[in-house]
């Protein structure tokens, strides 16, 4: 007769993201009810060391506290006892456990070499499945490259951690608030940014022993927590195009232990793997009231010992909160104060892999990829007109902070678009950029947009006069935004282009054009299309405003020319998401053609691009754009770009000279500098480059992410110019730095703060 099975169980935490260790013993009771389950855990904080179906638990010391090899060695003399086995729910301690322990018989988990092949978020062991990976990207890249990552996909994009955590970033901002509070966690930047993906979420959960499928069950996701982790779902059968890979996947990498795929099913019924587990999901129960106990199934093919067939209750499973008896001599810790109003690590992992994380980092025990050693950091690069256009500054003899314009750099993105849209034009549909003059007022800019043959754009009164001093005729001026008046409407001639913000607006401009009044050749509105969230515009998915729309642009007298604005930021949309969008705002001034029988002449687009995207993306397709619009609307006659911060962010620098070293332990820590917030407001709004003199050979260098800050002169918490940055040793007070890409809104929005008077810079 065989003596009774003991399986020990770790990770046992029953909160909101809970480990699998209960649902695991839970399945083992019903396959075996004679076993005896012993309860592992590293907290008597984490809840499940009060479940009834462990005979006894085992409190270990806290990880940052545990002697690893002394452990490990009595982990080992614990499975030299006869009919003893360790199923461990917890990712790191599996990790651990391979390195320290190896192939042990008796611990049903992956062999080391298997895990390699799963780390996220590549996953290689996936190839061969019917799983696509998101696009990804690791945070040691610089913030340039990571702020481009981003944009791509329209801030809809997951910060993840090595082991555990993903959070949903839609910012750079709370990216960097984010991947600072990942770091300190996991003590390590190596984290990665991934796609989101849209669709539902399912996993595929297996059990195998040595290399050998012994079941698989494809689960569907019903109900979420807020932290996105499955309370209710129902068990379906793999497909056989879904079980062939697996199988042949769980031989190539000798599996042993459970393990979750979990995945997201897009609409175009597509998966894509977001990770691979290397053990049984939390949910793990729910397959067994399915009648597949892939858990027992697991014992049984190690030990040899039939199990107790499981029953079928229901192919859907459902989670509820019991409150349960505490077991003796375990009473529940009191409550910690929460740090900062949240929830601390040791709370939100009671089971310790934080500290874990840090013992591994600490002892470089894994060649696992995410723990090999740190990378040196790369500098963005930078384009050579910016040092071209900076060495033709005497930054020794300027009072800093000082804006630099970049005359060369400015130059070659005028030109570029001038001629994009000569190219872009016919004899049919003439194609114009407009400058913005809101997004940088400087006359030097404003002058050079005149003399490429741009159009001025204005949102206010004070704006055309602007343009009018400039030089631009009032046929070149196009007036935009929700004041056009302020403070006071004195246009003297007509104008290029109005578009009304909203219907009380094109109410009053069409009476004055219906009154005689020569207003603008184009009178026009701004479509607030139905997918926008936004506060400019005229709602065009409310039927009401639609309807009073197309009644006054009817009334509009033929001599006036009707056309459509579309303005969204890029930067905040995305590429793909923004092409969507201008594809649907064509599709609605088709609409406004159709139910005005009236001929849609002008098409103007814009908003907010970043120039990168700019430049590469839709500067080579607005040929594609124009012919598009014309398909939509056979007699256009212009179509007017308005790039905004994408001809000028780029084409500006703030000097700043340093003020103060600042040291820990030899190296510099924290520079002080006479820049501010005041001359660079959108400092945290994305990554800004920049450049340091090199003391040896006088060049200048761009400045790599490190864990240095630069602060500003103001006496205001968030008065930081630079998080992360990497200071030389030789910093000094004196030193000027430029930081790179001010010419958009760090220059038109400066303010006077800090400086002992209340006029203007």
């Amino acid at each position: 007769m065989k003596p009774t099975l003991k399986i020990y169980i770790s990770g046992l935490y029953c909160g909101p993201n809970p480990s699998a260790g209960v649902g695991v013993a839970r399945s083992l009771r019903l396959a075996y009810p004679d076993a005896t389950l012993i309860g592992v855990d590293y907290s008597n904080r984490s809840s499940g060391i009060h479940s009834p179906d462990f005979d006894d638990v085992w409190i270990q010391q806290p990880w940052n506290k545990l002697d690893l090899d002394a452990y490990a060695a009595t982990v080992r003399d614990r499975l030299e006892e006869e009919s003893a086995y360790w199923i461990s729910c917890l990712d790191l301690e599996i990790l651990w456990m391979a390195q320290a322990l190896g192939s042990y018989p008796r611990l049903l988990i992956p062999p080391r070499e298997a895990l390699n092949q799963i780390a996220k978020p590549a996953v290689p062991a996936h190839r061969g499945l019917p799983v696509e990976i998101p696009p990804f990207m690791s945070t040691i890249e610089d913030d340039w490259t990571l702020h481009t990552f981003g944009r791509r996909h329209g801030w809809r994009v997951w910060l993840k951690g090595p082991y555990y955590d993903a959070v949903r970033v839609n910012s750079w901002p709370a990216f960097m608030a984010l991947r600072a509070a990942l770091q300190s966690t996991w003590k390590t930047e190596k984290l990665f940014l991934q796609a989101h993906v849209r669709g539902l979420e399912e996993s595929v959960s297996f059990s195998a022993y040595r290399g050998h499928l012994l079941d698989a069950i494809h689960m569907v996701k019903r109900d979420v927590t807020p932290e996105g982790k499955t309370w209710g779902g129902q068990i379906l059968e793999p497909t056989a195009d879904f079980l062939t890979p697996l199988r042949e996947m769980v031989s190539a990498l000798n599996w042993t232990g459970g393990a979750e795929l979990e995945m997201i099913h897009d609409p175009a019924g597509e998966f894509w793997l977001m990770e691979m587990n290397p053990r049984f999901p939390a949910w793990i129960h729910g397959t067994t009231l399915a009648g597949r106990n892939l858990v027992g199934q697991l014992v049984e093919a190690a030990s040899g010992v039939p199990m107790c067939q499981a029953q079928r209750q229901s192919d859907e499973f459902a989670r509820i909160v019991l409150e349960m008896p505490v077991r003796s001599g375990y009473p529940v810790p009191p409550l910690q104060e929460p740090l900062h109003g949240s929830q601390q690590p040791s709370a939100k992992y009671p089971s310790g892999m934080p500290n874990l994380a840090h013992r591994l980092h600490q002892l470089q025990r894994l060649t696992r990829p995410v723990l090999a050693a740190e990378p040196a950091p790369v500098p963005a690069s930078i384009p050579a007109s910016f040092i071209e256009d900076i060495l033709g500054v005497d930054l020794d003899h300027v009072q800093t902070p000082f804006h630099i314009l970049l005359p060369r750099t400015a130059l070659r993105s005028f030109s570029q678009l001038a001629t994009t849209t000569l190219a872009a034009s016919s004899a049919q549909c003439d194609v114009r950029a407009a400058y913005s003059i809101k997004t940088n007022p400087d006359e030097r800019l404003v002058a050079l947009a005149r003399d490429t043959g741009f159009l001025a754009e204005a949102i206010s009164e004070r704006e055309v006069a602007k343009a009018l001093e400039m030089g631009f005729a009032p046929g070149n001026v196009i007036l935009n935004g929700p004041a056009k008046g302020w403070p006071s409407q004195v246009l003297a001639h007509p104008i290029h282009a109005i578009f009304c913000d909203s219907i009380e607006e094109l109410r009053q401009v069409v009476q004055r054009a219906s009154d005689g009044e020569d207003v603008a050749k184009i009178i026009g509105v701004r479509l607030h299309g139905p997918q926008l969230i936004s506060r400019f515009g005229i709602p065009v998915s409310s039927h009401e405003a639609f309807n009073e729309m197309i009644k006054l642009l009817r009334a509009l007298p033929q001599s006036v020319e009707i056309g459509c604005h579309f303005h969204i930021a890029n930067s905040f949309f995305g590429v793909e998401q923004w092409w969507r969008l201008y594809e649907s705002s064509l599709r609605c001034a088709k609409a406004i053609e159709s139910c005005t029988n009236r001929t849609v002449a002008c098409v103007d687009i814009g908003g907010g691009w970043f120039p990168d995207d700019f430049e590469n993306d839709l500067v080579p397709k607005l040929g594609n754009a124009v012919a598009q619009a014309r398909e939509a609307l056979p007699g256009l006659r212009q179509f007017i770009l308005e790039p905004g911060k994408a001809m000028v962010q780029h084409a500006m620098a703030v000097a700043v000279r340093v003020l103060e070293v600042r040291k820990h332990r030899g190296q510099p820590e924290e520079i002080v500098v006479d820049g501010s917030i005041a001359e660079l407001p959108h400092a945290s709004q994305y990554p800004h480059r920049i450049l340091q003199k090199d003391h040896k050979t006088g060049q200048w260098q761009p400045m790599a992410r490190g864990k240095a800050r630069i602060l500003g002169r103001l006496c205001m918490e968030d008065d930081i110019l630079a998080p992360n940055v990497q200071l030389p040793e030789d910093i000094a007070e004196g030193k000027i730095l430029a930081i790179c890409d001010a010419g958009g809104y760090d220059s038109s929005m400066t303010y006077t703060f800090g400086r002992g008077n209340t006029h203007g810079l």
